[in-house]
């Protein structure tokens, strides 16, 4: 993988840090550490994390994706993005907001509609206040 990071399964005790890294970019908890992957540092800090689970459709999704903002830049996201895709079904599909959408395309996304979104995902954002603000868009990656 790297030097600098490796990637593994999250453990409940790492929850509250997954937590403060999502809220920190406006997001939800997440509920629990299942599906949650994250880059630990190789001084054994948590630097970022990707939780992908299957959806009703049969599609993978990653929801979300957060790298610490001091560690961007270093390969740990489109690591995050790999691991998700090689423990895929061969599709991951996810919305981007819009200050994102040039890295998930330079990782090899294409958009999509939001029809061809699980209809929970795509929930996320139909209500959200923050959704002209966040510029949502639906992406997808065939491996």
């Amino acid at each position: 993988m790297s030097d600098l990071f490796s990637i593994r399964d999250a453990t409940q005790d790492e929850l509250e840090i997954v937590n403060a890294y999502a809220y920190a970019e406006g997001m939800d908890d997440l509920p629990s550490a299942e599906g949650v992957r994250v880059a630990e540092s190789a001084a054994g800090d948590v630097v970022g994390f990707c939780r992908s689970f299957k959806g009703a459709d049969g599609v993978d999704y990653i929801r979300p994706m957060v790298t610490y903002p001091t560690w961007r830049g270093y390969g740990v996201g489109r690591a995050l993005v790999d691991d998700a895709l090689e423990r895929s079904c061969g599709e991951l599909r996810l919305i981007s907001r819009g200050g994102s959408v040039g890295f998930y395309r330079a990782c090899g996304f294409e958009d999509a509609s939001w029809d061809a979104l699980d209809p929970e995902v795509a929930a996320d954002c139909s209500g959200c206040p923050m959704r002209d603000e966040c510029n949502p868009l639906p992406m997808t990656r065939l491996s």
